[in-house]
């Protein structure tokens, strides 16, 4: 009863009190929740095309986002541009420049032979190699790089043995026995013959230069000391096929071989 008696004193609210209730959430507008589907939808699409990309096959390059230097506008050989005089992308080498470390200043070695003046005639004339240069010591090793580098340039027409039945040679011949192929064809030179054994060591250091015919040259390819190594090879595969008869183990007179 002593707590009903103050009635100033009751948290009990009266019954006609009026109730506060929640009010309810607002609705969500429609274009945000469409907004947030399509972002997620916006973040499948790199996966899509990458995906693409691993399955299909175009003729189109790929998509690079950081190039690196991997896609760049350049001129590939043999093809124009417009901004030299002479319209060609491959630009000749600039004459008289000597690029550094690299200077030829001994004919004999780098070329093979040796320009003389005649002031009587007043005329040039070459003086081939009639050996190796100074430079280039006969010995196993020099003997079987030449070999190496001969079977890699000079197999293909000359043949191993440098009779000259090479695989080109030898397919011309089939097309042309067949009637398939009708065209001139010079024979690659049978390099133990006596023709070829009559050149100085410097004609065919030249040869190989420079080309002779239609053999191309092959100075932008073949090294300056491989093509000496090639000559040692050759005069090799010469002293191979006409070997004068000794003893076996006894070396021939005039061979002078160094071994490392």
């Amino acid at each position: 009863m002593a707590e009903h008696d103050h009635p100033e004193t009751d948290p009990t609210p009266p019954r006609d009190a009026p109730v506060e209730l929640p009010l309810p959430p607002l609705p969500r507008p429609f274009f945000l929740i469409a907004l947030g589907l399509i972002g997620v939808v916006l973040t499948w699409l790199p996966l899509s095309i990458i995906a693409r990309a691993r399955v299909f096959t175009t003729l189109e390059p790929r998509i690079q986002i950081f190039q690196d230097m991997g896609v760049q506008p350049k001129s590939r050989e043999q093809q124009t541009n417009a901004l030299f005089a002479d319209d060609r992308a491959m630009r000749p080498r600039v004459e008289g420049t000597v690029p550094r470390g690299q200077v030829e200043d001994d004919d004999r070695y780098y070329k093979g032979f040796l320009r003389v003046y005649d002031p009587a005639k007043g005329t040039w004339t070459i003086d081939f190699n009639k050996s190796l240069p100074d430079q280039v010591k006969i010995n196993s090793p020099l003997l079987h790089r030449g070999q190496a580098r001969f079977n890699i340039y000079c197999y293909v027409c000359h043949g191993l043995d440098g009779s000259g039945h090479g695989p080109v040679n030898e397919r011309v011949n089939e097309l042309r026995n067949n009637n398939v192929l009708d065209m001139t064809w010079t024979a690659p030179a049978i390099l133990t013959d006596n023709r070829i054994r009559a050149e100085l060591d410097g004609q065919i250091f030249n040869t190989i230069t420079n080309g002779i015919r239609t053999m191309p040259s092959y100075g932008s390819q073949i090294p300056v000391a491989d093509r000496w190594a090639i000559v040692a090879y050759v005069r090799a595969l010469q002293f191979s096929q006409q070997a004068p008869a000794a003893a076996p183990g006894v070396v021939p007179t005039g061979t002078n071989i160094e071994e490392k």
